[in-house]
C-alpha cells in the first residue's frame, strides 16, 4: 500500500521533470538529434512530454545523461523584479 501512495504521490512531479526535461534536449539538440541519443521514435518522445505514455527509467536515466552534456541555459527562467 505504500508503494502505491508513493507512486501516485510522485507521479505528476515526475512527468513534469520528463517534459521539462525533453523540452530543454530538444530545443538545444533539436528532435532528430534527440531521437538518436534516446535510440527512440519522435511519436515515443512526443507521447513522454505530452504524458500520453511512461517513460521507461532507462530511458529517463539517459535523459539526465544527456540534460549533464549539453549544460542547459538556466537563463530562460522568469526573472524575479
Amino acid at each position: 500500500m505504500l508503494n502505491w501512495l508513493f507512486f501516485t504521490a510522485f507521479q505528476p512531479l515526475h512527468s513534469s521533470l520528463i517534459s521539462r526535461g525533453l523540452e530543454i534536449a530538444e530545443k538545444r539538440l533539436g528532435i532528430d538529434e534527440l531521437t538518436v541519443r534516446l535510440n527512440a521514435p519522435e511519436t515515443s518522445i512526443r507521447a513522454w512530454r505530452l504524458g500520453h505514455a511512461s517513460m521507461p527509467e532507462y530511458k529517463f536515466l539517459k535523459l539526465v545523461d544527456i540534460l549533464t552534456e549539453i549544460d542547459p541555459d538556466w537563463t530562460d527562467r522568469v526573472q524575479k523584479p
